[in-house]
């Protein structure tokens, strides 16, 4: 069976390994500015790269996630994922989403009796349920201060 851009790369122990050092290594080097990397495979010439400050996060959280040995998928901002990868995205169960696509919340369209759905609005309602979270706690954290309960 091939592979699609959205099967997860399973990293091997000496991934793992590897991708733990160059996670360390570029933890304290990302900044707003251009990093420049240099590139080599055994026994070939040096490369020197310029990597887009942009790109430095996402690189480095993927080889974040390699070091601990979980499985990473790279996505274009175009690619569509199913029911079941939208609701592993952002952990909650296939009913849910699909409750969710029902009520219009996520976009989707069929494709046979599938649901497809446009990953770039499934991580925009990961980002936006995460800030909705983090605004509610630090208005609960603010109540406790102003309570004196903490």
């Amino acid at each position: 069976m091939a592979r699609t851009d959205t099967d997860p790369t399973i990293p091997s122990d000496q991934d793992a390994l590897l991708a733990g050092i160059a996670s360390r290594a570029l933890e304290d080097k990302t900044s707003a500015e251009p990093l420049r990397l240099q590139v080599a495979a055994a026994g070939k010439e040096v490369t020197t790269l310029e990597l887009p400050a942009s790109a430095a996060a996402p690189l480095l959280a993927m080889l974040k996630a390699f070091a601990e040995g979980k499985p990473v998928s790279v996505h274009a901002a175009d690619a569509e994922v199913t029911a079941q990868q939208a609701a592993d995205l952002l952990n909650v169960s296939r009913p849910y989403l699909v409750g969710l696509v029902d009520k219009g919340v996520l976009p989707a369209r069929m494709v046979g009796n599938q649901r497809r759905l446009p990953l770039k609005d499934v991580l925009a309602y990961k980002q936006d349920t995460q800030a909705k979270r983090r605004a509610a706690l630090d208005e609960l954290a603010k109540s406790d201060q102003e309570l004196g309960l903490r």
